[in-house]
């Protein structure tokens, strides 16, 4: 199963000092290389600066699985929003008949 995620951090996060806030941040990223890498090709995530927020894209062999990996320093700590998604895969030769079904019945 695939999971899309958007974590988006919290006003509160701003009232901390920004001594503690570049220890989150740093500890945040330690712990998306360390999913990254334990994960590979199977997890990918993304983050811009000054964006505010990680989104990333996940592929699980189980609920219990995902919700592991849920559990980064921000996220534990309470400072982000979470959003998740499940993904579905199309098989695209379903796509192009639906879509050729659809023009037939106009």
């Amino acid at each position: 199963m695939k999971f899309l995620t958007i974590s988006t951090f919290k006003d509160t996060l701003s009232s901390l000092p920004p001594e503690e806030k570049q220890k989150l941040n740093i500890a945040d990223v330690e712990y998306l290389l360390g999913m990254k890498k334990k994960m590979g090709d199977k997890w990918t995530f993304y983050s811009l600066p000054g964006w505010n927020r990680y989104i990333s894209v996940g592929e699980y062999n189980s609920l219990e699985e995902y919700s592991q990996t849920l559990q980064g320093p921000s996220m534990q700590a309470g400072y982000t929003n979470d959003e998740s998604y499940p993904l579905i895969e199309l098989d695209i030769k379903q796509v192009e008949a639906y879509l050729e079904e659809m023009k037939a019945a106009k």
